[in-house]
Formats: structure tokens, sequence, C-alpha cells
């Protein structure tokens, strides 16, 4: 009788034991981060191999078990970040100097490949060290397009410019795991009131 009750403590204690490890170890991932996983027996679902066959899994509004020793696992927030982006005075086509001020608002992307990029990028850096540098190639971008055009294209069609710079910037964030989801020009001025006189 005894030998049955201890038997049976030690089976309830084993099946408590492993429940708490069970909810010590499950990881859930909200809206607006992705749960990126590595180590060993990621399985196949949701897992991203990149050329060199590394491999991780990323988990997005869900959870998953991470297996205690042979995996770990950290969030990497999906939230936008606004962007002020401005230029020193930059020399237009015509040898004008201009400054531009501009507001951008940039994500990391949904799929699994842009997250997997941003995660190899971004994953142990924070949030300023990310925003700088996305800001950083926008304003880049900002400067070579200015220098490309003249005062009077810039003046007289905003739109095409901002579009300009942002086609030309997405291609470099996308190496970065990152999209621009809108980008505006907020003002284009110069010293010498030329764009004034426009």
């Amino acid at each position: 009788m005894l030998g049955t009750l201890i038997a049976v403590g030690v089976v309830l204690f084993f099946i408590i034991a492993i429940v708490a490890v069970y909810v010590m170890k499950y990881r859930t991932a909200g809206p607006d981060e992705a749960l990126i996983v590595t180590g060993s027996y990621l399985g196949s679902k949701n897992v991203h191999t990149d050329e060199s066959g590394n491999r991780i899994k990323i988990i997005r509004g869900g959870g998953t078990f991470v297996f205690p020793v042979f995996q770990q696992a950290e969030p990497l927030s999906l939230l936008s970040s606004k962007l002020e982006v401005s230029t020193p005075e930059v020399y237009t086509e015509q040898g004008v100097p201009v400054m531009a001020d501009g507001t951008a608002i940039i994500k990391i992307g949904g799929s699994i490949s842009e997250i997997a990029t941003a995660a190899e990028q971004f994953l142990g850096k924070d949030k300023h060290e990310r925003e700088g540098e996305a800001r950083e190639v926008l304003e880049g971008h900002l400067r070579s397009i200015l220098g490309s055009m003249t005062v009077e294209e810039i003046y007289k069609n905003r739109d095409k410019f901002s579009q300009e710079v942002q086609r030309v910037a997405s291609q470099d964030l996308a190496k970065m795991g990152l999209v621009i989801v809108s980008f505006t020009i907020k003002d284009v001025r110069d010293k010498n009131g030329y764009l004034e006189s426009l």
C-alpha cells in the first residue's frame, strides 16, 4: 500500500515537472513581433534556410516549444519606425546648392525571407541602431537623387522626386529585410533664394 502511494507520488511529481518545464519553455509571439528560434531540431514548418544552409525558425502570431539546451528564442520587433531624414547642401545638376528634409516610415517586411534577413542584420541590436542604419541609406540616396536633378524638376515635381528616392532606396533596404511604407519630402530649400524666385 505504502509502495503504491510512493509510486503514484513519484509519477505525479514527474508529470507536474514535465508540465512546468513545458509551460516555462513555451514561447509565444505577439502580433507586432516575430519569434526567432535557433538551434537543433527545428522541424520543417516556418523554417528558413539560407544559401549557406543555416536554418532558423520564425514564429508569427503563434507559439512554439523551445527545447532547453538545444534551442534558444529571441523576439524581433516588427513595429514601424518614423525616420526624419535631411541632407547638408547638395549641388544639383545645375550646380545650385540645395538642402532637403523628408520623413520615412520603415518596417521589417512581412515575409519569412525578409524577417530572416532582418534577424541576421539586427537581432541583438536595439531599435535605434536599426533606425540609424536605415537613415544613412535613405540620406545617401536622397543626396544622390538631388544631385541628378535640376532645381526646376525638384521644385515642380516633388512627388516624382520622393518616388525616385523611395524606389532606389527600397533596393538597398530590402537587403536588410526592411521595406519603406511611405516616404515624403517635407521641404527643399537653398540659402541663395533660388527656390523662392521660382
